[in-house]
């Protein structure tokens, strides 16, 4: 019987070597995690209303955080091989999706960190953006072999934005071709009084 119970306490001493788990949106960082995701949203402490992130997995949620009081930093710990989405959205606001490949054909050495910083755009500025771009990811984070660490695509990131910002002549109200014809004076004289 004591064989057995040595086993259980030696599994159970490893166990919380490998992995530090914590609740309420805290990192969990076992054998298998290769990438620290820090995250601040510049505006979450704008208004009233919490920001909230939310980590999303293959099939599900994983972890939500909820940025209230002046909060506007997060932090995600990622497995190996696997493909994650960051949702952050506030009321009044339009909410940004990240994208994270963990996928690593090499040995690394500890887990990565990857830290970056985002604002959150206003509704109201919404309405005067290329709808088509709108539910595209704004960022693609994945292991970069030349640079030896996570990083992210930077063309895909410039291209979404230019085309959030490329309002197509179709979306605008009244985009009729219009010409202009001389005004005479009185018709001129009428307008201004």
């Amino acid at each position: 019987m004591k064989p057995f119970l040595f086993s259980i306490v030696v599994f159970v001493f490893f166990f919380t070597l490998t992995a530090q788990a914590t609740k309420n949106g805290k990192s969990k960082v076992d054998s298998l995690s290769c990438l620290k995701i820090v995250g601040r949203v510049l505006n979450a402490d704008e208004t009233n209303g919490d920001c909230i992130v939310e980590l999303i997995g293959l099939n599900d949620n994983i972890d939500t955080i909820t940025l209230k009081e002046g909060k506007i930093k997060f932090k995600f710990v990622l497995n190996k091989d696997s493909y994650y989405a960051i949702r952050i959205s506030k009321a009044g606001y339009l909410s940004k999706l990240v994208c994270v490949n963990t996928e690593i054909l090499t040995e690394l050495n500890g887990i990565s960190v990857f830290e970056f910083e985002t604002t959150l755009i206003k509704d109201v500025i919404v309405q005067s953006l290329n709808q088509d771009a709108l539910d595209f990811p704004v960022a693609i984070i994945h292991f970069d072999y030349q640079l030896a660490c996570f990083s992210y695509n930077k063309e895909y990131s410039e291209s979404i934005k230019r085309e959030l910002y490329t309002v197509k002549p179709s979306a605008v109200k009244g985009s009729r071709k219009q010409t202009l014809k001389p005004i005479s004076p009185k018709t001129f004289a009428s307008a201004v009084n």
